[in-house]
């Protein structure tokens, strides 16, 4: 929050008995506002006063067991307040809710280090989340990861212990499944549906597919730690347990990210202080090796250089070597099967799927290029770019990866989420141990 930004403060009235779905209102109102981003709040307790009943409540000893008032406040940006504001009031059966303007004299400056030092896991952590048992069929589970657009599930005992985490990796590395997740979610549905169908015949289970005894993080562990055990282990996920074990949650390197951004977002005019040694800039983290294709290139050799690397993703140049695009396998199943000819698409099914490319497909694509099913524009970084500006740009645009340019944007490398976690989280000192194997 900027100080010459429009800032409102707002008054939430409410009684201490108001519950919203078997909790105190007052404490589901403050987990909105935290969870939207909200700089602060602070609830009041009322030591005496009357609302629209005219009944007073006063909390002196004869009276300790009265209704008293409780007040909510928060000062924030009038954006913020105008997003959270019909959340709040929903969640109001009675009550009252006032926005006065206000003016920051004072802001306290930006905690050091890119993670507040007061957030744990369980504050960023999503607690929603799917969940499988050892016995779940592998029908279920890709149903699961595609209806609910997820990466990995959680396996878990008749206790809710973590016993072991299914991977869309697991499921390809051990054959249950020929097609990511990732490619079946961009099928048409017609087709998704007959891959999620023929599942129904694998005999595995999920404790066939599940890599065991998963590293689990405590809820109360500092979103600091959090993050030096993510990159040293370079896991893009974790669960998150309670101190018997038991699955509360699930953390990403997305949400770690997301927690930096925000703090970004809030106080643009503050520097990131970073561990000593942390690499500052984008050029220190970057990797080359990037599979590449040219603009003009027939979708056929597409099709082939898309095959032969592991994340299924190039980078499309033109004939200056400048970046024009992205193309990944979803990219494949979204638009260049929406026109391909009779039998192109399930041909395309099959080649992903690791068969031969068929004569079929060859006519399919014919007189297609890489162009034609790119993704365009890209946003790009240089290797001068900040790491703390790579982050920002990554959470707005809702990428994984971004291509690192010179300054005639030729492409020289690419930065992902793990590279700038791993920034961020770089220190001396060893992260502290993890639940679980290593």
């Amino acid at each position: 929050m900027n100080p010459p930004d429009a800032v409102q403060q707002v008054w939430v009235f409410v009684k201490e008995s108001d519950q919203w779905h078997h909790q105190p209102l007052f404490l589901a109102l403050l987990d909105v506002l935290r969870r939207e981003g909200v700089a602060g709040a602070t609830v009041l307790r009322g030591v005496a006063g009357y609302g629209a009943q005219r009944q007073v409540h006063t909390a002196t000893l004869v009276e300790l067991a009265s209704d008293l008032p409780l007040v909510l406040v928060f000062v924030d940006r009038a954006d913020r307040v105008a997003r959270v504001l019909p959340q709040l009031s929903a969640m109001m059966q009675g009550g009252l809710i006032s926005i006065v303007p206000a003016q920051v004299a004072h802001m306290a400056p930006r905690a050091p280090g890119p993670f507040p030092p007061h957030l744990t896991v369980a504050d960023v952590m999503t607690r929603d989340i799917a969940q499988v048992s050892p016995d779940a069929p592998v029908q279920d589970i890709v149903t699961l990861l595609i209806d609910r657009a997820l990466r990995a599930l959680p396996v878990v005992d008749a206790d809710r212990r973590v016993v072991g985490i299914i991977t869309d990796g697991d499921l390809l590395t051990r054959g249950a499944i020929d097609l990511s997740v990732e490619i079946q979610r961009a099928l048409p549905l017609a087709e998704r549906a007959v891959q999620v169908a023929n599942l129904a015949a694998q005999p595995h289970r999920a404790a066939d597919l599940m890599t065991p005894h998963p590293v689990t993080l405590p809820a109360t562990r500092p979103l600091a730690q959090a993050a030096a055990i993510m990159a040293e282990r370079n896991l893009k996920r974790m669960p998150v347990v309670d101190a018997q074990g038991r699955l509360l949650g699930m953390v990403s390197r997305y949400d770690l990210l997301k927690t930096v951004a925000e703090g970004l977002r809030q106080h643009p005019a503050a520097a990131v202080e970073l561990p000593a040694g942390t690499p500052a800039t984008v050029g220190a983290v970057m990797h080359g090796g990037v599979p590449i294709v040219r603009a003009d290139a027939p979708l056929a050799e597409v099709l082939d250089r898309l095959l032969a690397t592991e994340k299924r993703r190039v980078v499309v140049l033109d004939a200056a070597s400048r970046v024009v695009g992205i193309i990944t396998d979803g990219d494949l199943i979204q638009r260049a099967a929406k026109r391909a000819r009779p039998g192109g698409l399930q041909a395309l099914i099959g080649w992903l799927g690791g068969g031969p490319r068929p004569a079929e497909l060859e006519m399919a694509v014919q007189g297609r290029t890489a162009a034609d099913i790119m993704t365009s524009p890209v946003v790009t970084v240089t290797p001068s770019t900040p790491v703390a500006e790579a982050i920002r740009l990554m959470m707005a645009h809702k990428i994984k990866r971004l291509p690192v340019v010179d300054a005639d944007g030729r492409l020289i490398g690419l930065v992902g989420r793990a590279g700038v976690l791993a920034a961020i989280s770089h220190d001396t000192a060893p992260p502290p141990p993890a639940e679980g194997n290593p």
